[in-house]
């Protein structure tokens, strides 16, 4: 029986080329094949197997090795991407991807202009195009962060839950201190909970007594009704419909915080909370936009203290918004260690609070497990000194930061520099001369106006 796509006309004829397109790459005629497949792509862009086809033409004429590719390929594509990006600032999506693919003839492999296709076909609602040309360079991107930010949106966009968290766990692996995409993981793993307990619900319905359902006329109404909400309509009536529904609350405090409109949004994730009491992701949320909410305040009585620095009620006020801030903010991070014991970012997070607050002890316990994870040994090494300093520790500080030395970047000018002038300052501290002068030369070395390291050695050398 003939289906709408088959009585199609746009269809039939991208078919035809295809077909065609098929008949001329076994030939071995290339060019024809490209041509054909690429209109046949233009008639009909959601069609994915016109795409794999024309993409493997394109490949094998490199042997399917993108080191084949000749190096001056770049700067033959970057005036076809300009005119890609052109064609996508006037909102033209469609020519934007017949562009792209001019680009793909000389560099199947082409990491940007497979971005920007991937933007033209999530704007043309066909967003599993888009997932297909995410994948095609996937292996090339790398761990470019704009890429796989990109590519961890258009999974979600593809409902492709597992691929989504990947793309978050190797931008935070790269960038441990990144709230989005700590933020974005436990989101993304919420909507994979509830799409696989949606999946269950839905064996479990189907394998229940066959009962009356609405009329076609009744659903198409109450599509057209649902249609007809706004946004957060919508996610008011999924939470009535169903108060477990994590992700209508996260998606509608989210859409509220991005607009400034931070007390809308803790109201929701507070009504989350009261419906799902303990639920990780909400009480995460809600603890995230709680501290917002803070931050705003201190903003606000910051300027007006700024504005008026006799007013000692402003004065009071920003002290007791300060307090609050960071009382909440180390019971918060108490919380998520408790959770995760063994995210090295998240103790590292916790030690710089207590560190904050006086409580050396308990931030010295912090880093010494932060360290332990590679990425973080420098910056929890560097803390260490800090609080062994504060408690007059002076040799264990002087350790810390040693074995900072030890493992820094020795491209890392700036990290560098800020360990040999501690160690500098401790060694002055303690009468030893020469190892201070030694480190402070190393400083001077990079930057003379670092701090006040050339002061210092002015003044050892008067002192010698």
């Amino acid at each position: 029986m003939p289906t709408d796509a088959d009585n199609n006309p746009r269809r039939q004829k991208a078919d035809v080329m295809f077909r065609t397109g098929n008949d001329a790459a076994t030939k071995g005629n290339d060019a024809y094949a490209i041509d054909m497949y690429q209109n046949a792509c233009k008639l009909v862009p959601d069609e994915l197997a016109y795409r794999n086809a024309l993409r493997g033409v394109e490949r094998r004429k490199f042997a399917n090795d993108p080191s084949k590719v000749g190096r001056l390929v770049g700067a033959k594509n970057q005036p076809i991407r300009l005119r890609a990006k052109a064609a996508m600032a006037s909102k033209n999506y469609s020519q934007a991807l017949l562009i792209c693919e001019e680009a793909f003839v000389h560099n199947p492999w082409d990491v940007a202009a497979s971005q920007i296709a991937a933007e033209a076909a999530v704007n043309l609602s066909i967003p599993a195009v888009a997932m297909w040309f995410i994948e095609s360079v996937f292996a090339q991107a790398g761990d470019d962060d704009g890429f796989l930010r990109q590519a961890a949106g258009v999974y979600e966009l593809n409902e492709a839950w597992a691929k989504a968290i990947n793309c978050w766990e190797r931008i935070k692996k790269n960038k441990p201190h990144d709230e989005d995409a700590r933020s974005k993981i436990n989101a993304l793993s919420a909507n994979a909970t509830i799409t696989k307990s949606g999946l269950k619900q839905s064996i479990a319905r189907s394998d229940a007594p066959v009962e009356q359902g609405p009329s076609q006329a009744e659903m198409e109404a109450e599509e057209l009704k649902r249609n007809a909400l706004t946004p957060e309509q919508r996610w008011a009536k999924q939470i009535e419909e169903d108060p477990a529904d994590v992700r209508a609350y996260v998606e509608w405090a989210d859409a509220l915080k991005s607009r400034g409109r931070l007390d809308e949004s803790e109201k929701v994730l507070a009504k989350g909370v009261k419906a799902n009491p303990g639920e990780p992701t909400l009480m995460q949320a809600h603890a995230d936009v709680q501290m917002a909410r803070l931050r705003r305040a201190i903003e606000v009585w910051s300027q007006k203290v700024k504005e008026s620095p006799k007013d000692v009620e402003a004065k009071a006020k920003l002290q007791q918004l300060n307090d609050m801030f960071r009382d909440y903010e180390l019971k918060e991070f108490r919380r998520r260690v408790a959770l995760h014991a063994d995210d090295p970012d998240l103790r590292f997070q916790l030690g710089l609070r207590l560190q904050q607050g006086g409580q050396h002890n308990e931030a010295i316990a912090e880093f010494q497990q932060a360290r332990n994870d590679p990425r973080m040994k420098v910056q929890a090494l560097m803390a260490l000194a800090v609080s062994f300093e504060a408690n007059n520790v002076m040799k264990l500080a002087e350790r810390s930061l040693l074995d900072a030395l030890k493992s820094a970047d020795t491209d890392d000018t700036a990290t560098l520099n800020a360990l040999h002038y501690r160690l500098g300052r401790i060694y002055e501290s303690q009468g030893n001369i020469t190892e201070a002068e030694k480190h402070y030369n190393e400083v001077a070395n990079n930057d003379y106006t670092y701090e006040d390291v050339a002061q210092r050695l002015q003044e050892l050398a008067k002192a010698e």
